[in-house]
């Protein structure tokens, strides 16, 4: 019998490949030491996969059980994640998503756009007013601990009114501290890219001064990488990290501030669906990490850092 074992893993190895069987592995089999001794010792000629109910098959009676409880990783330092007080689903414009610690000593960060959240984010302050669909991402951040993993929730609503066109610019004058909305305009990955390539942005509202527009929707800003991490073996993450510079409004250059980070999902998450010391580590290590990669039409939002007089 555990010769027969044996000839089905290596049959798995050649078909599947190394990632196929960290599939097979979490997915399917997921054979314990015990398991295996006790296929060996009683002999019944049981099928790992219809003990285990596979393909249909319902589990037989003197089965042996495959698959012990996932035990949970080693306390990994970090901060406990943040909880969302309306989960993912159709939302109504309008509603408030407040979000909330364990800890009082927490530091709540967020975004409502597809960038990975960072102490660089926005700070939470109170309720996320919904206007649109969005999906919001937030970490926590705790004081002599890791942050905390990423918790996720999607709203989607429909009939939702169109994104704002412009902003406004008093007497010709963008005053510190205003938000523009930007998009990107080209792709770049985090398989090739260089710290110091330039991010390409458009500006994605006109900002307008007495009904005259001064700075044209599709006016180019200026965005910088500094931070490119690639993906490797054994679950390393992708990661590309850049900052909003300036916008260029006819001659005129307008200084901003924004740093936005696109990150692969957690590799703990990986971690966890493969890794189980009571399995037998057929599998091997984790399978290698996930690059990123920034394409044409993202959105993300910086801030004027100082007043600056445009051409009317």
């Amino acid at each position: 019998m555990r010769s027969t074992h044996l000839v089905l893993v290596v049959l798995c190895g050649v078909v599947l490949g190394p990632s196929g069987i960290a599939q097979v592995m979490t997915e399917t089999v997921q054979i314990n030491k015990t398991s295996v001794q006790a296929l060996g010792t009683q002999g019944k000629g049981v099928n790992p996969l219809s003990a285990h109910g596979m393909e249909g098959a319902a589990p037989a009676a003197d089965a042996v059980q495959v698959a012990d409880a996932p035990r949970a990783l080693p306390d990994c330092g970090c901060a406990a994640p943040p909880v969302f007080s309306i989960g993912s689903g159709d939302a109504a414009t309008g509603y408030e998503v407040s979000i909330a610690s364990a800890s009082k000593d927490a530091q709540i960060y967020y975004t409502t756009d597809d960038w990975t959240p960072t102490v660089d984010s926005a700070r939470y302050a109170g309720p996320i007013h919904v206007g649109a669909s969005m999906r919001l991402q937030a970490i926590a951040v705790e004081p002599q601990k890791l942050p905390s993993r990423i918790a996720v929730a999607s709203y989607a609503v429909s009939g939702a009114g169109p994104l704002q066109q412009s902003v406004a610019a008093p007497d010709g004058v963008l005053r510190q501290g205003t938000e523009l909305r930007l998009v990107t305009h080209a792709d770049l990955g985090s398989d090739d890219a260089q710290v110091g390539d330039p991010v390409a942005l458009l500006l994605d509202e006109d900002v307008i001064s007495g009904g005259t527009v001064i700075a044209a929707k599709g006016s180019t800003a200026k965005a910088v990488l500094t931070r490119v991490e690639r993906a490797g073996p054994n679950g390393k993450q992708g990661e590309l990290v850049f900052q909003v510079q300036s916008l260029t409004a006819g001659d005129v250059t307008v200084p901003l501030a924004a740093t936005l980070t696109l990150a692969a999902p957690d590799p703990e998450a990986a971690q966890q669906r493969i890794a189980n010391a009571s399995l037998v580590h057929v599998a091997g290590a984790l399978p290698r990490g996930e690059d990123v990669e920034i394409t044409p039409g993202m959105r993300l939002t910086a801030r004027v850092r100082a007043d600056t007089a445009l051409k009317r």
